[in-house]
């Protein structure tokens, strides 16, 4: 018996950013793809990856992106849902309380295809657009696109349902030729009036709030499978009364095991569930999410107490260096 295998099993079973005993492709379920079962009964909902980052074109702008339906065209449509908002929350004074929020809404597919769209954000911010339309300008020094793009997330989740086979020989990212539905904002960073800012994306059917995500795999990982819709639909100003105590809970059991000192720490910077951003620092996650991040590997480390670093898998995406940022559909 591999001794060391069985370390590593038992260290993160359950702990990568997936909870990938369901079925594939339709059963994904990674960084936020599928986290809970109300976000698979409208896949358009379902916010797969949040991203923060200052703009490689224009450094005094900060770059918001917010990913949806994952595996679109195969499993999931080429659309957003007509009606719904996708928004994205600003917390500008570190309350967990949204100060300023973008929000998006969709039309009904036309004729060939594509959506228009209607953008609303702070001072009075109001842009009309259609997806895939690249030439879309919001406000002064400002920019927006919604559309189809190139999955940037990567994982090997196929090594993870295998026992953790990750191997530099054998690993390969399950996102490798994907694609999802993303909307991506481009914002002067004095527009926020703060150096340090809260962002998290949700969605919203009605007066509903179906998703919600700030940092990957927090309720992937670490919410029980009972209170994940609740989770989804709660609010960060809340998330420390209603979901600590049950954060610190998973990350004591086996097989993280992590000690009583150890989980409340790691839940004291989990919760509230907002990617915060010094907006002067160009660096990546944990200050914001870049696109080249490895955020599977910070995170198993993290969560693991580095028993496990990396799942061996890569970027397979060719990143634009100008707006909007995402790599082209496959």
């Amino acid at each position: 018996m591999n001794v060391t295998k069985v370390s590593i099993s038992l260290a993160l079973a359950g702990v990568a950013l997936a909870a990938a005993a369901a079925s594939l492709p339709s059963g994904l379920r990674a960084a936020d793809h599928g986290d809970s079962p109300a976000v698979r009964v409208d896949t358009r909902l379902d916010i797969n990856d949040v991203y923060v980052f200052q703009s490689p074109q224009t450094p005094t702008n900060t770059v918001l992106i917010m990913t949806v339906c994952p595996v679109a065209g195969i499993t999931g449509p080429k659309q957003f849902t007509p009606g719904a908002r996708y928004q994205f929350a600003i917390d500008t004074n570190g309350d967990a309380v949204e100060n300023q929020t973008f929000t998006m809404v969709f039309g009904k597919p036309l004729a060939d295809g594509h959506q228009a769209y209607t953008l609303t954000g702070p001072n009075r911010l109001k842009v009309r657009g259609t997806t895939d339309d690249l030439g879309v300008t919001a406000g002064t020094g400002g920019k927006v696109f919604a559309g189809i793009r190139d999955d940037p997330f990567f994982f090997d989740l196929i090594g993870f349902r295998r026992g953790l086979a990750f191997s530099a020989q054998t690993s390969r990212n399950f996102f490798d030729g994907l694609n999802t539905m993303s909307i991506v904002l481009e914002v002067p960073t004095a527009s926020f009036d703060a150096t340090n800012i809260g962002v998290w994306a949700r969605t919203f059917k009605g007066r509903k709030q179906v998703d919600r995500m700030g940092r990957p795999a927090i309720n992937t990982v670490l919410i029980g499978a009972a209170k994940k819709d609740a989770f989804n639909a709660g609010m960060p100003r809340n998330d420390v009364a209603a979901f600590k105590t049950e954060m610190v809970a998973n990350l004591k059991a086996a097989p993280l095991s992590r000690s009583d000192t150890d989980a409340n720490a790691l839940a004291a910077i989990l919760l509230p569930d907002i990617l915060t951003y010094d907006t002067s620092n160009s660096g990546g996650f944990l200050n914001g999410r870049k696109l080249t991040d490895d955020v599977i590997d910070a995170e198993l480390g993290i969560l693991s107490n580095n028993v496990v670093t990396t799942d061996f898998v890569g970027n397979d995406s060719t990143f634009l260096q100008v707006f909007p940022y995402l790599g082209v559909v496959n």
